[in-house]
């Protein structure tokens, strides 16, 4: 995997040796010429290190050579080109610029070339023509790059207007539709860009950096097996390029082949360049197969490749079963002194130091480091907060439900566990997927893709074509479609059992949804005491997972509509949705666990008891916690910080008697 990189990279050193080392660059190249096969590279240096010493006939030699074998070698055909016009062969010169031109019309050099070779064999309103598209290639390409340059610094909405003009004047021009794409996935239209550029992939299908660009796609649009199979095309298209293989570890991971993810980052890691991102997802990968012991190790060394890694130290934070040692505690200190950190290492640091001081006991300095990190983190991503129970009600009445039952698919194979956080979702997913007939996958987000694209351009008004107004709309054999396109989602993170889980908290916003299309699907709601889950909340980096997540206000505003949402999900779907309190399943296990089985259809299993011994794999901030026996200790260890926690309690109208559940 890595000698066509190693290669690549030994290949570019010797380029930059030119034009002073030119002798010993060729002796390094050898016997290029006469590989089998050849290698392109080497082929194109070979050919201008014969050229800086005017060894013309050579570098043909070289040029035909490579072009032989790949005809689609642009560069080494203009190159070409050029010796042939010295040997006055204007004809052969001027059938493959035409040729360039045709397939790689932006070549500013090619044209150039033309039009002088055109001139030089007489053909002089050709050669006019040919210069006049030069000018007209080189002003698009400035306009283009002026796209590219407000992509570059954030502002879309400036290059997606600049790129539909440039489509105008050229349309379908492939590296205008490429931004476009990349555009597109920023305001998450993945279905347009994966579209977009599976288009621009048939048109140029050796252009490695144009298909590496769709498979980024299809992992956005959580294409995952779709996207593997570009990574397989690119490695024997491009072997050279390692972001393909990173790009074809993660998707490993993400369809849960874990082994082989593993084993290719542990070859990646190797490398010195991004050693420290590299280490902190295989750091990830054994996390998530239970090995801590070499999670931490792999998170330690991504902190000896980047001192300033915030984001190992707070994998190492969130280990939770991790305990820092003074030392490190000095560093990550040291680090946030120095005012040298990127913002995002700042907040990371700040985290990882307050889990530092809530373990060592000191909890109002442990506060005071949480409560600095949520706060830069939320000033790093404004996101005001507004709840949308009104028009849940307003759409999903019980006689929306009574008028679509039918048209919804029959299957009772998924089981959505929901609720706040940091509430016991991974506890309840390892106890029903220590079930014989019950497979877990992961917090699947496919019901908030099927959000996304729900939508009805018939309607007049813009809010009426959006979700949800626009479930309203839906036919029976959308609706049949939906539900289709959910359990194809989901089979590929299945193994063999009938039922599945899919415990993505957010799902309980989508009960309407959800319930539309499967109206036997099981919903498991788990709720934790406000205070302790909003707590648990607030000290856990979710990144823009959770984007109320970074103020307790906030995170007490969101916990009373999820409360008010789900009573009215019981009001019109009486007796459907079942309600576990996590203080009730630590205070009596086995009776919860009976009744959450016989709410599913599933007959009592002595493994779901013994959840902590399931060897599965765990993705979510509890992979340690469920890999134990059930403990109490958590319960009350809130009230540590019962102090600072004020704008929550408020919030959510907890009193004291309340709050001591």
């Amino acid at each position: 995997m890595l000698e066509a990189h190693l290669k690549n990279k030994s290949l570019n050193q010797l380029a930059a040796q030119l034009p002073k080392d030119v002798a010993n660059v060729k002796r390094d190249l050898g016997d290029a010429l006469d590989e089998t096969p050849p290698d392109s590279g080497k082929l194109l240096l070979l050919a201008r290190c014969h050229l800086l010493c005017d060894e013309v006939q050579e570098a043909r030699q070289a040029l035909e050579r490579l072009i032989d074998h790949r005809p689609d070698a642009a560069q080494a055909k203009v190159e070409l080109a050029k010796i042939l016009a010295r040997n006055e062969e204007y004809d052969a010169a001027i059938g493959l610029l035409n040729d360039v031109t045709a397939t790689r019309p932006e070549i500013v050099e090619s044209w150039k070339q033309l039009g002088e070779i055109l001139k030089q064999a007489g053909q002089n309103a050709a050669s006019q023509d040919a210069l006049n598209q030069l000018k007209m290639i080189q002003t698009f390409n400035a306009r283009l790059l002026t796209a590219e340059q407000a992509y570059m610094k954030g502002d879309f909405q400036a290059a997606d207007g600049m790129c539909r003009q440039l489509l105008q004047l050229v349309p379908n021009e492939v590296r205008t539709l490429r931004l476009l794409s990349r555009i597109a996935r920023q305001f998450r239209h993945y279905e347009f860009s994966t579209s977009t550029l599976a288009r621009c992939v048939e048109t140029r299908p050796r252009e490695a950096g144009l298909r590496l660009d769709y498979a980024y796609s299809l992992l956005a649009s959580r294409r995952y097996r779709e996207a593997l199979d570009q990574c397989e095309q690119l490695i024997d298209l491009a072997p050279e390029k390692i972001e393909v293989y990173d790009l074809k570890a993660e998707l490993l991971y993400y369809l849960g082949r874990f082994d082989e993810a593993i084993e290719l980052y542990r070859v990646l890691v190797t490398l010195d360049d991004k050693k420290a991102l590299r280490l902190l997802a295989l750091g990830k990968l054994l996390k998530t197969i239970g090995d801590s012991a070499a999670a931490t190790n792999c998170y330690q060394q991504a902190i000896e490749a980047d001192s300033t890694s915030g984001q190992a130290y707070w994998e190492l934070a969130d280990m939770k079963t991790y305990r820092f040692s003074e030392a490190e505690i000095a560093a990550m200190s040291a680090l946030q002194l120095s005012g040298q950190l990127k913002p995002l290492n700042s907040v990371l640091i700040q985290f990882a130091l307050g889990k530092a001081h809530e373990d060592a006991g000191q909890y109002a300095k442990s506060f005071e480091y949480y409560n600095a990190a949520n706060t830069e983190y939320a000033a790093l991503r404004p996101s005001p907060y507004s709840g949308q129970n009104e028009l849940f009600s307003t759409v999903f009445t019980q006689e929306y439900f009574s008028d679509r039952r039918a048209a919804g698919n029959d299957t009772d194979a998924p089981i959505f566990i929901v609720g706040l956080p940091r509430s016991g979702s991974t506890l309840l997913e390892q106890i029903l997927a220590s079930h014989s007939q019950v497979d877990a996958t992961q917090e699947l987000d496919e019901i908030v893709s099927i959000v996304r694209d729900v939508s009805d351009p018939s309607q007049p008004q813009v809010e009426q074509r959006q979700y949800p107004l626009a479930m309203v709309h839906l036919g029976a054999q959308q609706i049949s479609d939906l539900a289709q396109r959910y359990l194809d989602f989901a089979r590929q993170y299945r193994q063999h059992a009938p039922r599945f889980i899919d415990k993505a908290p957010h799902n309980f916003q989508h009960i309407g949804l959800i319930k539309t299309l499967f109206p036997n699907a099981r919903i498991i709601d788990i709720r934790r005491n406000p205070m302790a889950s909003g707590w648990s909340i607030y000290k856990q980096f979710f990144a823009d997972s959770f984007r109320f997540s970074y103020d307790l206000e906030t995170i007490g505003k969101y916990y009373n509509d999820y409360i008010q949402l789900m009573d009215y999900w019981h009001a019109v779907l009486p007796g459907q949705i079942l309600t576990v309190q996590y203080e009730d399943l630590v205070a009596d296990f086995d009776a919860t666990v009976s009744t959450m089985l016989h709410y599913c259809g599933l007959e009592f299993e002595e493994a779901c008891l013994s959840f902590h011994l399931n060897e599965r794999a765990v993705s979510t901030p509890s992979a340690e916690q469920v890999r134990q026996p059930l403990y109490s200790d958590a319960l009350q260890h809130w009230k540590n910080y019962e102090a600072f926690l004020e704008p929550l309690r408020m919030t959510v109208g907890q009193t004291d008697d309340a709050a001591g559940n």
